[in-house]
């Protein structure tokens, strides 16, 4: 038979058991639905078709060399979903930066980073990379379309070519190649991998180099990019992009 302390500590054990069972069904249904259907539902946002890409990614023409004619530095574009904001920085035009090349923060950490040990700017004057445009500390959307006079306002600063995040203040070394030189970010921001044809002029995405930020959709791995997160809505600036911040 049971003693007293026994039957207390059963009863504390049903007890518990009894009160979380209601809980059981909607985790369940919640894990189901993020990696079940959302597998499922994410193709229909992918920003092109195709498997051309690296390791599963779509390859998508952002833009022609011709687009980027006007004196802003950074241009907007979906990757690879439609709701993933992301950026072109013309390096030349920040800060006269050319034959931009800098080591792959995210370099044999993924398998797709296996043969981009530096990263190199695409076009003309080699001076052109691109980022994610989503904070990887709470996934605020990084305005790097407001030029501003120094690294300590959030914005993109030109003479440091440091992006400052308004929400928390992570701060991102973007010609280091988006290392984290303040605030809480907890790694660096990613970027997206180019090609350039030099026949045409056309600038392409073939993948990204590491996860965006999501909290309900662990993203472990750059492919991880192609789960569509139905909570975050987020917008693009319309190109040129650029507001100059006084």
């Amino acid at each position: 038979m049971l003693d007293r302390r026994d039957f207390l500590r059963l009863t504390l054990v049903l007890g518990g058991a009894i009160a979380v069972s209601p809980l059981i069904t909607p985790v369940l249904d919640y894990m189901g639905y993020y990696y079940g259907e959302l597998k499922s539902i994410s193709p229909k946002y992918l920003v092109a078709n195709n498997s051309q890409g690296l390791e599963g990614f779509p390859k998508y023409r952002i833009a022609n060399i011709n687009q980027l004619n006007s004196s802003c530095p950074v241009y907007f574009f979906s990757y690879p979903l439609t709701d993933e904001p992301c950026f072109l920085v013309d390096f030349s035009k920040l800060n006269n930066m050319k034959d931009v090349e800098f080591k792959n923060p995210y370099y044999n950490q993924f398998r797709i980073n296996a043969q981009f040990k530096n990263v190199v700017g695409v076009g003309p004057k080699r001076s052109i990379c691109a980022f994610s445009a989503v904070c990887v500390h709470l996934g605020c959307q990084l305005p790097a379309q407001a030029l501003v006079p120094s690294s300590s306002d959030p914005g993109l600063n030109p003479s440091t070519s440091v992006l400052h995040c308004p929400c928390h203040g992570s701060m991102y070394q973007l010609d280091q190649g988006g290392v984290v030189v303040g605030g809480p970010a907890p790694r660096p921001l990613p970027m997206v991998l180019l090609e350039y044809d030099e026949r045409s002029g056309d600038i392409y995405a073939i993948g990204n180099n590491a996860p965006y930020f999501s909290e309900a959709v662990p993203r472990r791995r750059p492919k991880d990019n192609l789960i569509y997160d139905p909570r975050y809505s987020y917008s693009l600036p319309t190109n040129p992009a650029c507001v100059r911040v006084s």
